[in-house]
């Protein structure tokens, strides 16, 4: 097995055996929560338990919404994970070493196909947790992993494709901001911000976070008026790209961190300059949440809720301030 993947894969192994899993994060809190949703509803009584057997029989008689959802999902997330691990292996710390490619593209097809049959364990699980009729939710979970097969197999695709342009991508890099914004760069460490806000924008204009708002065009019904629909296209387009937002700045602080790691900066100073994008875009996000919520004619009491949820979406910037400084480990 070791002489056609890549030695990335064993290292892998090695740290799951450890504890210090390279998957562990995002995926592991979004399955959980995944799996004890339907149990939640159960125990809130009968109307949740009766709202958590709808589910499968809502996807067997809508599959076509929920099989298009399930294969963005599976596209998107395969997607940035395999481009991201292929550029890990071709151009990170492996790099150096005298490795065939053929081992990196059977590495990428393995952890396809894992995480392929992970998300269908996944999925009928979480059906199976549903209750009802079990042969109503076997159909569903079908429905569901089929896509998601789908989804993965042209994400892998995607991704393989990915490495024979690699001009493109670096085009992709020196494009310029819409506005500029110097007035949040820190006079002790500028361009934090900046390359915060690049990053942001790379990930953007490549597509990243557009399966949410395919997932809520898809899920919103037929005869949504112009003013509602524009309202939650508003919050989703908030939810999204402030995730987004966070994500990038995160791994654009770490890279900050581990560049400048051997000056003499104290520990406060990265932390100080790259809070200030992130607060920035979130005030940005919060607007655009709120003209939705105006579209919709919510109270002013909905306002805290859409704030808190984004603020939720922030998650990823706070394990990189740890003590007042920003962690470097990737």
């Amino acid at each position: 097995m070791s002489a056609w993947l890549h030695p990335w894969f064993a290292e892998a192994r090695y740290n799951l055996a450890r504890g210090d899993a390279w998957w562990r994060g995002r995926a592991v809190r979004a399955a959980a929560l995944a799996l004890a949703t339907p149990w939640l509803l159960r125990l809130c009584g009968e109307q949740g338990s009766a709202l958590a057997a709808a589910v499968p029989r809502l996807i067997m008689q809508l599959p076509l919404p929920f099989a298009l959802i399930a294969l963005t999902l599976g596209h998107a997330a395969a997607r940035a994970r395999l481009v991201a691990l292929d550029e890990h292996m071709r151009l990170g710390w492996w790099a150096a070493a005298p490795i065939e490619p053929h081992r990196s593209t059977w590495t990428l097809t393995v952890l396809a196909a894992l995480g392929a049959v992970a998300a269908a364990l996944l999925a009928a699980l979480a059906l199976r947790a549903c209750g009802g009729d079990g042969a109503i939710w076997r159909s569903a979970s079908l429905v569901l992993s089929g896509s998601v097969a789908v989804g993965v197999a042209l994400g892998l695709l995607s991704a393989l494709r990915h490495r024979r342009h690699p001009v493109r991508r670096l085009r992709e890099g020196a494009r310029e901001p819409l506005f500029g914004l110097r007035w949040l760069d820190d006079a002790r460490l500028p361009h934090i911000s900046d390359w915060q806000r690049r990053e942001a924008l790379l990930r953007w204009r490549r597509g990243g976070r557009a399966w949410m708002i395919g997932a809520v065009l898809l899920a919103m019904p037929g005869g949504t008026g112009l003013a509602p629909g524009a309202g939650v296209l508003a919050i989703a387009v908030a939810l999204a790209w402030f995730s987004l937002v966070a994500q990038a700045c995160t791994v654009a602080a770490r890279a900050a961190a581990a560049l400048l790691a051997a000056t003499p900066q104290p520990p406060q100073a990265l932390a100080r300059a790259a809070w200030r994008y992130p607060a920035f875009a979130f005030a940005c996000a919060a607007a655009c949440a709120s003209g939705g919520a105006a579209l919709l004619s919510l109270g002013w009491t909905a306002l805290p809720a859409l704030w808190g949820l984004l603020a939720l979406t922030a998650l990823p910037l706070l394990p990189g301030w740890r003590r007042g400084r920003v962690d470097a480990r990737p």
